[in-house]
């Protein structure tokens, strides 16, 4: 057939392959060592290029006139692409290949096991690989003392470093989400602008949480290896559709949707995600405290801004010590795989993730810390509650939720923690029929020991 000749044409230098779930060709490139996307309309261009040279190579021989013309033009070409699908191809797990044997870097294929750089071939099935190259022994000072040395302390950088070691190999196998926090201009851009120049901007995807529910959201993500949401405000993780993040990065099997595919594949995601963020992030619990506790890490970026900021740090970094970084990121790798693949946090970084939680469920805190039930409790109004939790969130550093957002939450944690519904004959210290509850009242910080996040 025409897609046979197509495939074994001395013309054609790369082998290209149809996923058909992705409805999307790839063709492998030597000089890159990867695969990478091929529209159909390179595709028919390239295939009518060979059409034009196979009629010259047989001018003299015989009659090439339907190999010059109507074989080469848009619904012949349309019709042999169409063809194409079917003969060439593959699996859909064609690119589901183990990262953790070999990195493709820049200049190979490096053996994890050995550090031995070798070849690229289409054999690896890799259609990412890394953007600097591997050199044995390279070091990066300026990068370990400038630019994390100066703004984290030992524990925070021993754990970015671990996580780097995800980053690299494109999977999520410790299950965590990485959040860089703290002063504005204290390194956390720098630091993310030398990851995406080690990984390969190509390979990095936005992270929008807002559009997660969206039908072609997750297929649009589906070739990289690291999801990056910069900047985000505090609510980034508060949507409803933040919670599909766990799915993401916890291994799940998702069912994912294919602009030009009717198919529906089911996936396993292990996405690696970073966020960085100037703001005090909540999230949205939906009462599965415990998976956002196994979630997510915390970096604290708390030092002031430093005094003398260096122009185009993460310029200087990647032209001098590119190599160095991505052998400090290796390291980091190891270690994590000696750890067997488990992100350990510090008690210092536990409790900045349990802070974090306890904030995003405040509301719910601050019901079971200082609110009683009292059989001879005239009443308390939400008003009345919500003045106090407004105090009580300013007491603990935390950002309080509006007035409109707690009128609608707190009548139902209420409802769960004391089974006392709302009513709407409470009288407020106006003398008037307010919103509130009968038999309850606030009371004084330590009367109410309730555990919570145990």
């Amino acid at each position: 057939t025409l897609a046979d000749q197509w495939r074994m044409s001395r013309h054609l230098s790369a082998e290209v392959i149809f996923v058909r779930t992705e409805a999307r060709f790839y063709s492998y490139l030597p000089e890159r060592g990867i695969f990478a996307y091929s529209s159909e309309e390179d595709l028919a261009s390239r295939l009518a290029d060979l059409l034009l040279a196979c009629a010259r190579d047989c001018r003299e021989r015989c009659d090439v006139t339907a190999l010059e013309f109507q074989l080469r033009d848009t619904a012949a070409l349309a019709g042999a692409v169409r063809r194409c699908r079917a003969v060439l191809s593959v699996p859909d797990d064609f690119f589901t290949v183990d990262p953790l044997e070999f990195l493709p870097v820049a200049n190979g294929m490096l053996r994890i096991s050995d550090r031995a750089l070798l070849p690229f071939g289409p054999e690896y099935r890799r259609r990412n690989k890394l953007a600097v190259p591997y050199v044995a022994g390279a070091r990066a000072p300026f990068f370990t003392d400038t630019l994390l040395g100066a703004q984290l302390d030992a524990d925070d950088a021993s754990l970015l470093q671990r996580w780097t070691g995800l980053a690299l190999c494109g999977r999520n196998i410790s299950q965590k989400i990485l959040i860089l926090s703290g002063t504005a201009g204290s390194g956390k851009g720098t630091f993310i602008r030398v990851l995406k120049g080690i990984i390969g901007e190509a390979n990095i995807g936005s992270l929008r949480t807002d559009k997660l529910s969206d039908r072609f959201e997750i297929g649009r993500l589906i070739n990289k290896t690291l999801l990056y949401g910069p900047d985000v405000p505090a609510n980034f993780l508060n949507t409803g559709s933040a919670s599909v993040l766990k799915s993401l990065t916890g291994g799940d099997p998702m069912t994912v949707e294919f602009k030009g595919s009717m198919d529906s594949p089911s996936l396993t995601c292990a996405f690696n995600v970073i966020l960085t963020s100037n703001a005090r992030l909540t999230v949205h619990l939906e009462g599965d405290v415990d998976a956002w506790q196994r979630r997510l890490a915390i970096l604290g970026y708390d030092r002031p801004k430093p005094a003398n900021v260096i122009p185009d740090l993460d310029e200087r970094i990647l032209k001098t010590e590119g190599p160095g970084v991505l052998n400090w990121m290796l390291d980091g790798l190891y270690a994590l795989r000696a750890a067997n693949w488990q992100l350990t946090l510090s008690p210092r970084q536990q409790r900045r993730v349990d802070e974090l939680l306890l904030e995003s469920d405040s509301v719910n805190v601050f019901l079971r810390e200082r609110v009683v039930s009292d059989s001879i409790a005239p009443g308390l109004t939400v008003s009345e509650c919500y003045g106090t939790y407004t105090n009580f969130c300013t007491d603990r550093g935390w950002n309080a939720v509006e007035r409109n957002r707690f009128g609608r939450e707190a009548p139902d944690m209420v409802q769960r923690i004391f089974r006392i519904v709302t009513r709407h004959d409470i009288r407020g210290t106006d003398g008037k029929s307010q919103r509130g509850w009968k038999t309850l009242r606030l009371c004084a910080e330590g009367e109410s020991d309730p555990a919570y996040l145990e």
